[in-house]
């Protein structure tokens, strides 16, 4: 995979609820716990801010939302963020769960006070979460918290899970051929 990310620019604004905004968690919440529904999730993610979200969003575009992006949020709203395709979200801020929610699901969420002011909606725009350098349509370059090398080796693995997977199989095979 690699570390530098283009796509569309879909932008929101300050205080988006995760859980009363980006999904309707009224209505998947009777699944709490459960194995996600990833289409469901797909089909609701930010439809109620953007109607046609769901049906126009593209594989590799990029979410950039306000302040306070994502508050009040349950991990079906990262599914249903990675699930749409979304490669990269960027924010002006955000609470701290999120990221890690989101990483754990692979989806990489990189904070960039002035990234609205910005950007544009539809702009193709780059983000590395490596390096925390995120280069606009304009050629502005913009600099967010990097990742750390752990955060990375999450992200490009798709999640803590295959993360993990990866690394005992490794240790396995090492331990049988010792």
């Amino acid at each position: 995979m690699s570390e530098s990310l283009h796509g569309r620019v879909w932008k929101f604004g300050d205080n988006i609820s995760g859980d009363d905004g980006i999904i309707e968690f009224s209505i998947v919440r009777e699944g709490f716990g459960k194995a996600f529904d990833e289409e469901a999730l797909r089909a609701m993610c930010f439809r109620r801010l953007r109607p046609e979200f769901p049906a126009e969003v593209r594989p590799g575009d990029i979410v950039v939302g306000g302040r306070n992006f994502g508050h009040h949020n349950h991990v079906e709203v990262s599914v249903a963020i990675k699930a749409s395709g979304i490669a990269v979200v960027i924010v002006e801020s955000c609470e701290s769960g999120i990221i890690r929610r989101a990483l754990n699901v692979g989806l990489p969420i990189m904070t960039c006070p002035g990234i609205t002011d910005a950007v544009q909606d539809g702009e193709v725009i780059e983000a590395n979460p490596a390096t925390g350098i995120i280069r606009t349509a304009a050629g502005t370059v913009l600099r967010a918290r990097p990742f750390s090398p752990r955060m990375v080796q999450i992200w490009q693995a798709g999640g803590s899970i295959p993360l993990l997977e990866r690394e005992f199989a490794e240790r396995r095979a090492a331990a049988a051929g010792a």
